[in-house]
């Protein structure tokens, strides 16, 4: 039996925010290769601490689903959650990666990035795989990383991420 809201996971998927529904952009190529990097370094520091994956959507409140392209939710934040909801969880998770697209318009990134702090997120890393360039929020800052830096953040202390490492699938490609 199809859920009320299973359109939503039809491709292309949809986000819904701010009363309107948005098509996630079709990934291309230097997206899935970012993507890929991004969950295979954030599961290989989450190693029991919780779940990494793409895609997962989140009900964040009524009228607000998002499918952040890459997550970690600790093993905590989901035994918070009743068994009931864990499919469909209604939080943000801790660290939320977003990969831009080409046609993503920043309007957009910013305001997504606000749902996911407002709505419990840790850490938001907004990677641009076009510039090579990656931006880090969380509710107190926004800052820009260098090639040379890494993600770190102070919740996470054990928490290093190469910029170098996120984009060398890219630098492969162009080889």
């Amino acid at each position: 039996m199809l859920s009320i809201d299973s359109w939503l996971d039809e491709k292309p998927y949809k986000e819904v925010f701010d009363g309107v529904i948005h098509e996630k952009m079709s990934p291309q190529l230097p997206h899935f290769a970012v993507a890929g990097a991004m969950t295979a370094l954030l599961l290989r520091w989450a190693g029991r601490r919780g779940l990494v994956g793409p895609e997962l959507r989140v009900y964040l409140a009524p009228g607000i689903t998002l499918v952040p392209d890459v997550a970690f939710m600790s093993h905590g934040r989901l035994g918070a959650i009743p068994e009931e909801q864990r499919a469909k969880p209604p939080i943000a998770p801790e660290i939320v990666v977003e990969i831009r697209s080409p046609d993503d318009r920043e309007r957009n990134i910013r305001r997504k990035t606000e749902l996911y702090l407002t709505h419990g997120a840790t850490l938001v890393v907004n990677v641009d795989p076009e510039s090579r360039s990656i931006r880090l929020s969380d509710v107190r800052a926004e800052r820009v990383l260098r090639a040379d830096e890494a993600i770190a953040h102070a919740a996470y202390p054990d928490l290093r991420i190469p910029v170098a490492e996120i984009f060398a699938p890219l630098t492969a490609l162009s080889s």
